[in-house]
């Protein structure tokens, strides 16, 4: 069988699934930032290699630096622990006043740096596969929730093409921005439209039967050998991780007072770069290299 465009290239949604939920995992259950950078690059690595030709990364790589370097600013604003100071807010200033440590930057790094890893690992779940199949990923049991996920996703991007198109038409009419006030003239019709297409949305899943018995589907995606080494490499990553924290071994990293290196074990690292296997992408059945 061969995959359409967009719907996870090959690879069923459920491996994509417990891929992800496994990513996060091993990217939130330590701050090491040499584990979590890892983790990010590793993400990034899988997710261009399957993103579908017509699909940018360009709000997504916004998204991801704009958490990173928030939560950055954010502790070294917040937090003024440690021995290398290289600026001072003046102490008058509200929670923010007091020294500015390198520590305190470090730290706050590697903060964003678990945000970006963790967002880009979740990303294929919006990028590479489609709302339906979002669906299909759910077990039965969570088959309602993973219809109101792939739902909203369909909003979500709906509502950032809704703005756009708003905005360049009103762009056309002369519209300039200018203040807060004048952003009116283009959100008011953005939210209306948004209202109107959910109102139409529940309008055709009520015309459908929605929550009235089991969905139909064209076809299931089949989980074979490639998905199943995915599924096993990425939870003996998650595994990995889990275990090495209940044994008691160094996973965390702590700056201050003075800056060190982050410790390293072999395991986890291996781990880490479990997580790459989807990206060892596979030729399709019947093709020859040119």
């Amino acid at each position: 069988m061969t995959a359409a465009p967009g719907s996870g290239a090959g690879l069923a949604p459920r491996a994509w699934l417990v891929w992800s939920i496994a990513a996060v995992t091993v990217a939130l259950v330590t701050d090491n930032p040499v584990y979590r950078g890892l983790v990010a690059l590793v993400a990034l690595d899988v997710l261009l290699t399957w993103l579908p030709p017509g699909r940018r990364l360009r709000s997504l790589a916004v998204a991801v630096a704009l958490a990173a370097a928030l939560a950055a600013l954010i502790n070294l604003l917040a937090s003024h622990t440690g021995a290398d100071v290289f600026a001072r807010l003046p102490d008058g200033l509200p929670l923010v006043g007091g020294p500015l440590t390198l520590e305190s930057l470090a730290f706050g790094g590697a903060l964003g740096l678990g945000l970006v890893a963790a967002l880009l690992s979740v990303a294929p779940l919006s990028l590479v596969l489609e709302p339906h199949d979002v669906v299909d990923a759910m077990p039965a049991a969570l088959e309602r929730t993973g219809i109101a996920v792939a739902t909203s996703l369909n909003l979500v991007s709906g509502f950032g093409r809704t703005f756009t198109e708003v905005r360049d038409a009103q762009r056309m009419r002369g519209w300039k921005p200018g203040g807060l006030r004048s952003w009116n003239e283009v959100l008011v019709p953005v939210v209306l439209t948004a209202i109107e297409d959910s109102v139409l949305l529940a309008e055709s899943m009520e015309a459908r039967a929605f929550g009235a018995g089991r969905r139909t589907s064209y076809a299931t995606a089949r989980v074979g050998a490639r998905e199943a080494v995915v599924v096993a490499a990425a939870l003996a990553a998650a595994t990995v991780f889990i275990g090495l924290r209940v044994a008691g071994v160094p996973m965390d990293w702590y700056p201050y007072p003075t800056l060190s290196l982050p410790p390293i074990h072999p395991l986890a690292v291996a781990g880490c770069l479990a997580l790459a296997l989807p990206a060892f992408r596979l030729p399709a059945r019947g093709s020859r290299p040119r």
